[in-house]
């Protein structure tokens, strides 16, 4: 689905006299002058029986309505903390139209929250999103708790949830000043979320209220409110929904092992995300190292695509881009000894036409200017340090990163849960009576409940259903440091030049649909030097002779429609291929959709982002 880009309004901060932070915008306020935290805890913890209910549990899911200040949700996260029974995994996922900006947000935790409780504040603003439509997930305590913001309308956001809830916060400014958030269509979407057993509380009795989650199937009693407030509503579905539930909604239990076939940047991304959960994976490579094959490049480029149309493709672009560049910086302060340049990319534009929509877009203001910004071509050049013959984009957020120092980050990461079966060619898949058996050469067999595809267009020969997947012949050029000393940053156009871990500079790449040659040609480094010329035309007074060069070549693997090929297919097999050539944009979170599905938690991405990339796009089952 397409749609305008169309920019986030932050909510201002600001205070009524006595101190509660209220909204201009809908007159009214945040929480009740009493006290948030004491709010949240009489009305949304207690309301839904927590600490209890998720005393002992693998996991345990809260929706929430309206985000605000994130006050409920740092109550909820304090008495997780404080439990002596609190449950493996707490999924917080929450629907917020207006967020703060993450200044204001730091000041508001320094008026309102107790010196005990600032280290998880600021936590919370240091990974505070940027403010883009879409899903954010950030993880704290070791990714035991984690928080799912949805950006945008309630009304368009909550269809988008997939998840399964245990307790429901039904949060908002009062029914009369913002009626839309208590809507008979926002009620449906919370039974619709809600597991069999799920509790609500909200601190509004309303009748509307209360008439909306009645025909949603909800059954509500008044209990004694908070403050000035004489009740409060608490409820659970009524046994008829509940049973409607059940059925559509069962419990799934994450799986014993799972069997990764590929040890690229989508097999060892999905090993890491599985062995956060627990999950014990066996990594399975034909190669006898990870990251050989298109994954094996010295450098790649981590940069979104951005559409006037905001289509599928730039939508799930842009929420696996910002993903990315959150968990490289993770992975990088956790010290995984990752090889990457996070200087930001430079996009210039093919030609005034195409530098006029990209200042535009960027002048719109619909994406945050730490997302994207449009420059000169003065100022292209001044940034570069060479001359270029556009202006266009710039990508703060942008990174060069080299591949298989991350493949390794991941497999580090996943440490003893994660167990590599290097030089192991997967033949064949036999299906068993509760998961498959992997055939391999030399008589090696693997029983597992689950199997993940990950191995690129080798997948084909191991799925039963319908792949239209291809393979597309890229070859790199190596460029010596010295011929370019001055090139800090990663520049695209056509193709891209970037820096490289060992010091060399990277240009690419060919893209050579239906050729299989795998030697590396001087016609292809004609090519890549001919890329050069177009990004930075006086870089280099004289091109060096092709049959001096170095390169290397890999086969990406495409799909008809360009979006890779991500879920599960069939019972206890599943898909992770076609990334084409944004294996380093796309795979940290399609690797997090991927391990949450098959675990049973909610999922990081939108509803018809999910669908779009499913395998059962191709046998017309979407």
């Amino acid at each position: 689905m397409s749609r305008p880009l169309q920019p986030l309004v932050p909510a201002p901060l600001e205070f009524a006299d006595d101190g509660t932070p209220r909204s201009t915008a809908y007159g009214d306020v945040y929480h009740s002058s009493d006290g948030a935290l004491a709010q949240a805890q009489h009305v949304f913890l207690a309301g839904n029986g927590l600490p209890g209910r998720w005393a002992g549990r693998e996991r345990f899911v809260v929706l929430e309505t309206g985000f605000g200040l994130g006050l409920n949700f740092l109550a909820t996260w304090r008495a997780w903390r404080d439990s002596n029974a609190r449950c493996d995994r707490l999924h917080f996922v929450s629907v917020e139209k207006h967020p703060f900006a993450q200044y204001d947000l730091s000041l508001a935790y320094q008026r309102l929250l107790p010196a005990e409780m600032s280290d998880m504040a600021q936590k919370l603003v240091e990974r505070w999103p940027l403010p883009v439509r879409g899903l954010h997930r950030i993880e704290f305590e070791g990714g035991r708790i984690i928080l799912t913001l949805a950006l945008g309308d309630a009304e368009q956001m909550l269809p988008q949830l997939t998840a399964r809830a245990d307790a429901i916060y039904l949060d908002g400014f009062s029914p009369a000043r913002n009626p839309e958030l208590w809507s008979p269509t926002i009620c449906r979407q919370l039974a619709r979320l809600a597991m069999p057993d799920a509790t609500l509380a909200t601190w509004s009795v309303a009748s509307a209220v209360r008439d909306a989650l009645g025909r949603a199937g909800f059954q509500t009693d008044k209990a004694a409110g908070f403050g000035p407030k004489r009740h409060m509503l608490v409820g659970q579905l009524h046994p008829s929904a509940a049973a409607a539930a059940q059925r559509h909604r069962p419990v799934v239990r994450p799986p014993q092992r799972v069997a990764v076939i590929g040890a690229g940047l989508a097999g060892c991304a999905l090993a890491e995300r599985l062995a956060a959960r627990g999950v014990n994976c066996v990594l399975i490579e034909r190669h006898a190292r990870p990251a050989q094959e298109a994954s094996g490049n010295p450098a790649g480029v981590l940069r979104p695509m951005v559409a006037r149309d905001d289509s599928v493709m730039a939508r799930f672009s842009r929420a696996a881009f910002l993903h990315a560049s959150a968990h490289l910086r993770r992975l990088d302060s956790e010290g995984h000894e990752l090889k990457w340049g996070p200087t930001g990319v430079m996009q210039i534009a093919h030609d005034d036409a195409h530098e006029a929509l990209q200042r535009d877009v960027a002048e719109s203001r619909a994406l945050p200017g730490a997302f994207v910004r449009y420059l000169s071509a003065w100022e292209m050049s001044r940034r570069i340090g060479y001359e270029v013959a556009q202006g266009g984009w710039w990508f703060p957020r942008g990174a060069w990163v080299n591949p298989a120092s991350l493949c390794e980050a991941h497999i580090r990461r996943g440490g003893s849960h994660i167990e590599t079966r290097m030089s192991t060619t997967a033949l064949g898949l036999e299906p068993r009576a509760a998961g498959w058996r992997i055939i391999g050469r030399d008589g090696f067999a693997l029983d597992t409940d689950v199997v993940v595809l990950a191995n690129a267009a080798d997948a084909s020969a191991l799925h039963s259903g319908a792949l239209p997947l291809s393979r597309v012949r890229g070859q790199i050029t190596r460029l010596p440091r010295h011929l370019l000393p001055r090139l800090h940053v990663t520049v695209c156009r056509e193709g891209y030049i970037c820096p490289t871990a060992d010091g060399d500079v990277n240009i690419g790449a060919s893209f050579d649909i239906g050729d299989s040659d795998a030697t590396v040609r001087e016609d292809s480094h004609a090519g890549n030097l001919l890329r050069l010329q177009r990004l930075l035309p006086d870089a280099l007074p004289s091109l060096p002779s092709t049959d001096r060069l170095h390169g290397r070549v890999a086969f990406r693997t495409a799909t008809p429609d360009r979006l890779p090929v991500i879920g599960e297919a069939a019972d206890g097999q599943a898909l992770f291929t076609g990334l084409g050539a944004r294996g380093l944009v796309w795979s940290p979170l399609a690797a997090e959709m991927l391990a949450s599905s098959l675990c049973g938690e909610p999922l990081p991405l939108e509803g018809d982002l999910v669908r779009a990339v499913s395998p059962a796009r191709f046998a017309g089952q979407v």
